[in-house]
């Protein structure tokens, strides 16, 4: 089944957005969760898709990853239906699809199957057209759950550290972006960079700002997260930073990013 069409039907009504970096350590997992809850709080309807086998997603909105019968892995491995392996969160306007570390047989089984990429977004199509965003949450590796998870977006959102061995890691994203564009999903571009742990006034990160400006362009760099301890400590209480620090830099910084995120889709 070609992926394209999940893209064309619901242009109009939905999202479909990743953030990815093949780097692990770049506040990926961080964006993503509090990304979601802003957009909530902005009264949109959220899907967060975990497709880690770490299953950070889920474990920072609070959910133990073994605690749910249905999975992303079920929907992916055995067509389970769609309505099994959603779920309200405790945070209004935001559903969560959980993963665990079972995910990763998905990927040692399917990987030398034919098509196996296109599984995920043909899993989405039937329902997601109730949701304002899919929000995906893909490991930091470049496997079969990193492309399924492109091949099932529209845009991709990269955080990353404003140091140079990250721009190895943009070069590499670019380029998976640019191949799942030419042989899967057409409709697949770059959203913006996300600069993360973020310090302005140091001449390294204004030197990569001028850098991803120059190569991107300015539009395709968005505020700054800057470093904050409460967006390390939030997870551990199963709490985006906005309830668990909401008066913090963090919260601050993210409700100001998903504003901009929210304002690139909609004119």
């Amino acid at each position: 089944m070609n992926s394209s069409f999940l893209q064309e039907d619901n242009l109009e009504m939905t999202r479909y957005i990743a953030f990815a970096n093949r780097k692990g350590g770049c506040g990926k997992t961080t964006t993503a969760v509090n990304v979601a809850h802003a957009l909530a709080m902005r009264g949109k309807k959220v899907l967060l898709i975990d497709a880690d086998p770490q299953a950070h997603a889920t474990i920072a909105l609070g959910i133990p990853p073994l605690s749910r019968k249905c999975q992303i892995l079920h929907l992916l491995r055995e067509g389970a239906p769609f309505s099994d392996a959603v779920f309200n969160t405790h945070i209004p306007g935001v559903c969560l699809i959980p993963a665990s570390r079972e995910l990763g047989s998905f990927e040692l089984d399917f990987s030398s199957r034919k098509g196996s990429e296109t599984l995920l977004s043909e899993c989405l199509y039937e329902e997601s057209a109730a949701f304002d965003y899919l929000i995906f949450d893909p490991p930091p590796t470049v496997g079969l759950l990193t492309i399924s998870t492109l091949v099932a977006a529209q845009e991709v959102f990269i955080p990353m550290q404003m140091h140079f061995l990250a721009m190895e890691g943009l070069a590499e994203m670019m380029q998976l972006i640019y191949t799942v564009n030419a042989t899967h999903n057409a409709k697949l571009r770059l959203g913006a960079i996300i600069p993360t742990f973020f310090n302005k006034n140091t001449r390294l990160a204004r030197e990569i700002a001028e850098d991803i400006v120059k190569n991107f362009g300015e539009e395709k760099l968005l505020p700054g997260i800057r470093m904050n301890i409460s967006l390390a400590e939030a997870p551990g209480h199963g709490k985006s930073i906005f309830e668990y620090a909401p008066q913090s830099s963090g919260a601050a910084d993210y409700l100001e990013l998903a504003n901009r995120i929210d304002g690139l889709g909609r004119g």
